[in-house]
Formats: structure tokens, sequence, C-alpha cells
């Protein structure tokens, strides 16, 4: 099988790559400087000819990596001789010489002849013309060539450099210089490259190793130190940050923040892939908040609850600078720095909403401006009228909690949260640790050896469901899923593309106003959101087909329809990528209801911007392709040729154990082509043209991907009955234990009163569920419901077989001459035994009287916290014990109000591996496999979390032991007669080849 060559790796891979997996003590001794402050960082020095600085600025406009680079526009005069210098420099952490001592920063000049150089000092000589001072003398390093385009110069080989100068300074001096604790300090730029004007742009200097000063001193163009007004009140930041109206502004513009929780990858390689905030613990160093500053983030400080005080009352004490001393370290730590806002924690709760208004009105009282926020459980209402950031999150992928599900849930926290508040979430880009420790075996935070997800395209499209759902600001959980320790490359170009993209985006969504209209489309997978504002109409079809939550599907249209309503004349629809922006005005029909668009080409997401504002938002949007396109390109064809690799090595390994796919060897193919085809674009500089030819590469692997994956639940109740049929990269896994239960049956049912069966009739009233020894129930909630959780009678509900139907009758001179028999004739689908009683679990509203004496209309309002849980004895089994845990479930009518509705699940699997059920009108039975945990226990529950009903029974937990040798097999592989959740009979050679 030929695989595509991957591109040589892009500066942000490259340095992914190198760096997110060095030890941290070596990253902290390498310095490095991004130029992506506000503010400017070289310092003017000394020149030997005339210079006029007509511009010294941060330019967007050119960068070597982005957001920006440090720019100087030069008028200077003729000199004679070749010692002519004007130089700028920037000082830096003490740097020992050393063999191991290098330096670099990447230069871009209207002409050549650029040169880097570096103050080197010797500690133990006193400088002539100043005793107090030591001894200094310059070392030169290399010196641009190339005009008009980034060239980087270097200073290796710092020893010989030293020693090749000394002689001249020793000559100066009159005697031989002391070199012993010799370092450099600072680098300098001559900038003199002849008379006129010259035009120089700086970016990505770094210089190392590094030792820490003492005491961290002030950076040039950052400001590190801590002043107060009278009032108390921090001062001195770059960028003023405030929350209005529902949103964040930043030096008075409209943000939509993309954040990064840091947990060790150097802060430049994600500062490359086009984050711009992150989130940083309270105990961070200062040495990582000053590269911070230097690297141009927003900060937020993760601020730890004031103490619980009984004595207060849930109230704010009445001496109210109480509790000022336990922040005051904190809020000075990250008094230098741009705050976007103070986080106070995730996953608080309403019980918890005292403790963080006491710790809102302290930091509110020590820095007034700056925004507060929390991410939040419930208690939504409560927090959004006294915090300024509310966020709420979940992660739905490899979990029975599918897209449209999880859009539901962020709509309705959304719904939930004063539209005072900005309302953002966490975006999942990582595998949770349930999964790391139960399906890989291993210890979260270990380096992964084999290929894991998540894919970058779930990644993607869940990031523009939060967009759609109403989120100004975008969180990602975690950077260690972008190192190549955590096989994260193909994550990092997906996120940076991401990024790009919803840069380009942001003017737009920022400006909506009115609530997200979803639209459908002519394919029944995809939905449109769309949001209009001053600007246009954001219009953004996602593919929410069934189990992308799982292993994405191919996820493509080559002609998407959606008809898109009161669209004004004259705006345009414009297709955005960060390769190339593409008008579609040609693809527009009027029709009844409004104007109809068909997408060319759909592949999983599609942004589309409706406007007429052609010279302002266009002409920025052609601007933004031709900085980004190059590298735009690139990273798609890194992206696709990573995904390569890692979905044939798997797929290698299914094919080992005899499993495969149609036509895998011509999608593998398919897949190549188009890398190929991609590359010679890039070649010929078509950007674009190379961005959607990577893009299509992906296409063939996702449908491999999918094709074993519906392959592998085909039999399956339900995904998540395999805890390794969740995702792609376990599949082999799941095939190991397919065999396995093929050899085995279940055993007697080991959980006592699962079929809630009593001794005497069961009254209409029903029973509670703790008269069953063992069975538990419990309800927690902050809504407005009434719940009821009982064994009743069943007669009401006992399920009949469906009649069955005879076939079609032909007719005409084809009709056969003889009867024919229906193929499932003599076939009736399960149904349950019911017995006498079952589990009945309801939800409703609770009814409530208005003002006038009359019932009041019934809340629509999505409920914030309501569990009605019932729980089973558990039953002790060796751990390790393969079981099939089972039951029979029933939801008559939708449950509302909750995207969870219905949930069965087990001690071992988890509630993400369990069974979520909105709607279930028949009786169905469902099986998960699992093994018994190290405690050696296990049990189930239960449970509904929405207004409805849904009923249980046959709750079994049942060992799954050696089953007799079928006749002829000596293996005992084939099992005559046995059906599960597993529903074939394996040959004794392995599974199924299709």
């Amino acid at each position: 099988m030929r695989r595509p060559t991957a591109l040589a790796v892009t500066a942000v891979v490259c340095l992914a790559a190198a760096l997110a997996v060095v030890p941290a003590l070596r990253a902290e001794q390498i310095h490095r400087l991004g130029f992506a402050g506000r503010n400017t960082v070289l310092v003017r020095g000394d020149a030997n000819v005339k210079v006029d600085e007509n511009e010294h600025d941060v330019s967007t406009l050119s960068f070597k990596s982005q957001p920006s680079s440090e720019h100087l526009k030069l008028t200077l005069e003729a000199a004679t001789g070749d010692a002519a210098f004007a130089h700028y420099y920037y000082d830096t952490p003490p740097a020992p010489v050393s063999d191991v001592l290098s330096a670099g920063v990447w230069v871009k000049s209207t002409k050549a002849g650029v040169q880097l150089r570096a103050r080197v000092v010797f500690p133990k000589e006193p400088d002539p013309a100043n005793p107090q001072a030591a001894l200094t003398m310059l070392i030169v390093g290399k010196t641009s060539e190339k005009s008009r385009q980034w060239d980087k110069l270097t200073l290796d080989n710092v020893p010989d450099l030293v020693g090749k100068h000394l002689p001249v300074l020793q000559a100066k001096t009159g005697r031989a210089v002391n070199t012993t604790g010799a370092y450099v300090d600072r680098l300098v730029l001559n900038l003199y490259t002849g008379p006129g004007a010259v035009e120089v742009w700086v970016d990505d200097l770094e210089i190392g190793p590094v030792t820490a000063p003492a005491k961290p001193a002030a950076t040039p163009g950052v400001t590190a130190s801590i002043t107060k007004n009278a009032r108390g009140e921090t001062q001195g930041r770059g960028r003023q940050v405030e929350q209005r109206g529902g949103q964040i502004f930043v030096d008075g513009k409209p943000f939509l923040f993309r954040a990064i929780r840091h947990t060790g990858t150097p802060l430049h390689v994600l500062r490359q892939a086009g984050f711009d905030s992150l989130a940083l613990p309270a105990d961070s160093s200062v040495a990582l908040i000053e590269e911070a500053n230097r690297e141009g983030w927003l900060v937020m400080p993760t601020v730890p609850l004031v103490p619980a005080r009984p004595e207060d009352d849930g109230r704010v004490s009445a001496d109210r600078d109480r509790g000022g001393d336990e922040f005051s370290p904190v809020m000075q730590k990250f008094a230098g720095t741009d705050v976007l806002f103070w986080d106070l924690g995730g996953g608080r709760t309403g019980e918890e909403s005292d403790r963080v208004f006491r710790t809102s009105d302290l930091i509110r009282r020590l820095d007034p401006r700056r925004p507060r926020g929390a991410d939040v459980w419930d208690g939504f209402s409560g927090y959004s009228n006294f915090l300024d950031v509310v966020g709420a999150h979940r992660w739905p992928l490899f979990t029975n909690l599918d897209l449209v599900k999880y859009r539901d849930w962020l709509a309705q926290r959304k719904s939930l949260t004063a539209d005072r508040a900005t309302y953002w979430t966490w975006v999942q880009n990582h595998l949770p640790d349930w999964y790391v420790t139960q399906v890989l075996g291993q210890k979260p935070g270990d380096p992964f050896t084999e290929p894991i997800g998540p894919h970058p395209e779930q990644v993607r499209v869940m990031a523009y469901i939060a967009l759609a759902c109403g989120c100004r600001g975008i969180g990602f959980w975690s950077d260690r899923f972008l190192a190549d320790s955590h096989q994260g490359r193909d994550r990092l170009q997906g996120m940076a593309l991401l990024n790009a993209e919803i840069d380009m985006l942001s003017p737009v969504v920022l400006a909506a106003r009115e609530r997200t209209q979803w639209l459908d489309t002519n394919n029944p997978n995809v939905k449109a959101a769309l949001m209009r504002g001053e600007r246009g109409a954001v219009l953004l079809p996602i593919w929410f087909g069934p189990g992308t939550q799982f292993v994405p599907d191919q996820g493509a249209s080559a002609a998407l329809t959606v008809v898109v309503p009161l669209v004004h004349d004259g705006a345009d629809p414009w297709r955005i990528s960060p390769a190339g922006v593409e008008c579609l005005s040609h693809q527009t029909t009027k029709v009844p209801g409004g104007t109809q668009l068909t997408i060319p080409e759909f592949d999983l997401v599609c942004p589309i911007v409706f406007t007429s504002d052609r010279p302002g938002l266009v002409a920025w949007w052609q601007d933004y392709t031709r900085k980004y396109g190059r590298l735009s390109a690139k990273w798609a064809l890194d992206m696709a040729a990573v995904e390569y690799e890692k979905v044939a090595t798997v797929h290698a390994k299914l094919v080992a154990m005899g499993v495969n796919v149609k036509a895998a060897d011509t999608l593998f193919q398919q897949s190549t082509r188009f890398h190929e085809e991609a590359r010679r674009q890039f070649a010929a500089e078509l950007y674009d043209k190379a961005y959607q030819d990577a893009v299509r590469a992906l296409r063939p692997l996702r449908v491999v991907m999918r094709d074993h994956w519906q392959q592998a639940v085909a039999t399956l109740d339900t995904p998540t009955a395999s805890p390794y049929a969740v995702s792609f990269f376990s599949l082999p896994k799941h095939w190991e234990l397919f065999k396995e239960i093929q050899k085995t049956q279940p055993g007697a049912n080991a959980l006592p009163h699962g079929g809630f069966e009593f001794a005497g009739k069961v009254p209409n009233a029903g029973v509670r569920v703790d008269a069953l020894p063992g069975w538990t129930a419990r309800f927690g909630t902050l809504d407005r419901v009434n719940v009821a959780a009982g064994v009743v009678p069943s007669e009401k509900h006992v399920a009949k077989p469906d009649p069955k139907k005879p076939p079609v009758p032909v007719r005409g001179p084809f009709a056969p001459g003889r009867e024919v028999v229906s193929p499932d004739t003599g076939y009736a689908a399960p149904v349950p035994e019911l017995g006498q009683s079952l589990l009945r679990l309801d939800v409703r509203h609770r009814g409530e009287i208005a003002r006038d004496g009359k019932p009041a209309d019934i809340s629509q309002a999505p409920l914030e916290r309501t569990f009605l849980a019932v729980d089973s004895p558990p039953v002790k089994l060796p751990p390790g014990t393969l079981v099939r845990v089972s039951a029979w479930i029933k939801v008559p009518e939708e449950i509302s109000g909750s995207a969870d509705g219905a949930l069965f699940y087990d001690d071992a699997g988890g509630e993400p591996l369990g069974v979520r059920l909105s709607v279930q009108p028949r009786w169905k039975q469902y099986h998960l496999y699992r093994r018994v945990p190290a405690s050696g226990q296990i049990a189930v529950t239960l449970a509904l979390t929405g207004v409805g009903t849904a009923l249980f029974d046959d709750v079994k937990i049942e060992p799954m032991v050696p089953a007799p040798a079928a006749p002829g097999d000596d293996a005992g592989a084939a099992r005559a007669g046995y059906r599960g959740a597993f529903n074939e009979v394996v040959p004794a050679g392995g599974p199924p080849r299709r």
C-alpha cells in the first residue's frame, strides 16, 4: 500500500514535536520572544551614523509566526568603511558562554545586510572606563543575505567567537582578560544596511541555555512592575478588558477568545497554533507568567474560593476586608499581566454560589474593572446575575450523548444564562481519564505509543456547535493532547486551522444579535445554524450524523442545498477557509421562503457569510488568506499525512486479525492521489487548491474508519456495550473481546430482585423501591418538579408481538405458481416477560397557581438539575470477571427538558458508557459487557433526568462462563444457538470477513 509522504513540517509542528516532550527544566533554560505583545521590545542603542526612526511598531501585516512581528522603518546616512552600525538591542536573561550556547532571530528587510551581535559580560573584570561596571564586548554572528524574505540570523560557537575578539579587547585594556563566568546578556541587531531607507521586521528570538535571575527584572516593552492608584487598585496592564452586554471587549473591540489550558507545552507552540488566551493555575511560577507576557497572551488565572465560614451564614462578612489578604499574593502575581477574566473554578454547583459570590466580591474590590467568571454545572440564573463570564461544558466524545443532544445541552444552558453574562464553553480535545484507564489500561498523563483519538474532525465540529449555540468564547481542555507524546500532531494542525477559521469569522459572529435559527438542508444529517448581525449573516451547516461522537462519518455532500430566509439584496454568500475565500453568489436562487444556496462541496462544516461589506470584510479576508494561505495549506497537507499513517496502522492490525472492509485498498489509494495532487498545487503556489485537495484526502480515510466501526457495532445493542467500540483506534481490542465472548455463555444472574417482583400482589399505587432488599432511590433537583420512583403493576405495560404480515402478492405474468413463504415466517421479535411488576420512574412539572387563582402555564424551560436514580445492591465477583449487564427499557413518550433522558449504566463503565434514551416506545433489551473492577463489586443504576416516564424490568448481571464446545469444534470457539449482544456465531478462525 503506497502512503503519502508528509511535507516538511511547519514551524509550529516542528516546535511541537521537538519541545512538547522536553522536560520542564530544559524548557525553562531556553528564553524565547515571539514579538506578540502589544508593545515594542527592541530598544534603540548607539550608532556611528545618523539614524532617523520613521516607524517603530508591532506589525500584523508580516510575521514569521503569527500573530505579529516588530517593525522598524529607518532612514540611514551614508558611511565610509565597513564599521558603520545602528544598533537595536534586547536584554536577555544571563546565558553562560559554553559550547551549547546558541541564539537566533528571524529578520526580513528590504535590504540585505542586517547583522546579529551579542554582548558578552566578563563579571571578573572591571571596565576601565567605568570601574563599577563589568567589562563587556560585542561578538558578531550571521548577516542576512536575503532581501524581502525571512532569514534566520544565528549565533553559534560562542566560545570561538569570544576567543576571536578577545585579543582586540586585551589590547585595549593592556592586560589579559579573566573570562571566568562570562555570559551573554544582550542580543543586538545592527540595522545598518547602507544609505537610504530600510524597513526591517523581527520575529521569533531565542537564546539558551540561560539562567534565571534571582529576581525577575522588567523586560523592555513588558509591564512587570505593580503600581496602585490612590484607591489601592492595581494598574499598569497593557490591554484594557471589560465586559458588557454579554460580550467581552479588549481595547474597546469585541473579542471572541480561543483559550487553552496550560499543562506544560511550550507557550510559543500554542501561540503559533492560534490560541490567544491561556488558563493558568494560581500557583503558576513567575517565570511562566513573564513568558506569557512576552508571548502576548491574555491570561485566565484560576482563583481558589474563600474558605467556608459558618458564622457568616452564607452572607458576605460585615468585615468586608476580611479575606482580602488571601487574594493579595495571587492578584499581585498577575498584576502585570493582561488578565482576560478572573476564573473562579470549574464545575460550580448551586450549593457553592455563596462562596463564589464572596470570592467574586473580594476580587471586584481589588480589581474592579476586570471581568470575573466561572465554569458552572448548575445554578445558572443565580451565577449569571453576579458573574460576568459564565461557562458550561461536558465531554460527549466516546459516549452515547450524540452531537444533536450535545447541541441541545449547550443551547439549554445558554437559555438558562442571563443575557448580561458572556457565555462560553470548554471543548473536548482529549481522552477523558475513564477512557485512558478503562479502555487503554494506562495511567492519565502517561505517553501513548499507539494512535489515539479524538479526531481533529470531531474537535472542529464541536467547536462550531459551540459557536452556533451562542458561545462567545471557546476553551480547549488539553494542551498535552496536542503533543507528539500524546499522538497529537494532527490535532495540533487541526487546531491551528480551526483557530484561523474562527479568527476570520469572529467579526461577524460577534456582531450577531438575534437568536440562532436552525435550518434544514437536503441532507437529513446536516443542520445549518443561521446567526444574523450588523455585519452580515453567518450560516454554519454542520454534520450531525449519528455516531459522529464515536467515529466521524465521511460527512461530505456533492451539492448541499439550504433555503436561507430574509437575505438582504446585495448580500453575497462567501465560503470561508484560512487558505482562501470564495464567492458563491452564482450558486443562489430566489425561491419561496428565501434564497436557496447550493454548496458545491460540503465537508463536515462549511462556514458561509452573507455580507455586502465587500470593501471591508471581504478585503480583510483576502488579506488574511494572503498571509495565512501558504501556512494553512501546509498544515492541512501534513495533517492529512499524519492521519493517513494513524488510520493505516490500525487498519493493518485489524486485517491481521481477519477483519477487513470493502475496497479499503482503493480508498487508501484515493487518499494518496488527493494528497499528491495537493502537493503539486502547493508547489505551484495555488494554496487554496492545495488546501482543498488536502481536505479531500481525509474523506477516504474517514470511510475506512467508519466502515470498520459499523462492522464492529453491527451486532451491539448500543456502541457503548463494548468499551472498546467507542473509538476506531480501540477496535483491535474490541475484536479480542468479541472472540472471548464467543467462547462463553451467560451464567446465572447474580443480581437479586432485578425483576422487581414481590410475593404478593403489588397495589396500583405502587411500592417503594427500598422495599426490595439492597435497592435504594436517590433524588436531587434545582427545578420545580415532582418525582416518583416505585415498583408498579406491569399489566398496563405488557408488550405483545407484532402480528406477522403476509408477503405482498405478485400479480401478472411473473406471479409464482406456488405459495411464497415470507422470510420472517416463524420469527417473532423478542418481548420481555414482565411478570407482575416493574420499576417506574416519573418526573413531572409541579403544578403552579397564578395570581388570579387559576393554574399557571407549565414552564417550557429546560431543567437545570434533576436526577432521579435507583441503585441496585452491589454484586460481589472476582475482580476482572467478564459480565453481561442487561435490562429491558421502555420510554413511552419523549422526555423533555433534558438532553440525557433516561439512563442505564453500571459501576464499571459509569455514566459515560451507559445507555441514554430520550424515547423508546417499545420494550427493548440492552446488553453491556464489562469487567468487574478491582473492588470486586459491580452494581447498576437506572435514572431519569428529564420530564417524562421511564420503565425498567428484568435487570441482570450475569457472569460469562466457559461454554461447552460445539460438536467437532475442539477449540470451542463456535457456539450453536447463542445469541447475545454479539449476535453472530464466529468460526474458529476468528471474526467474520466482510
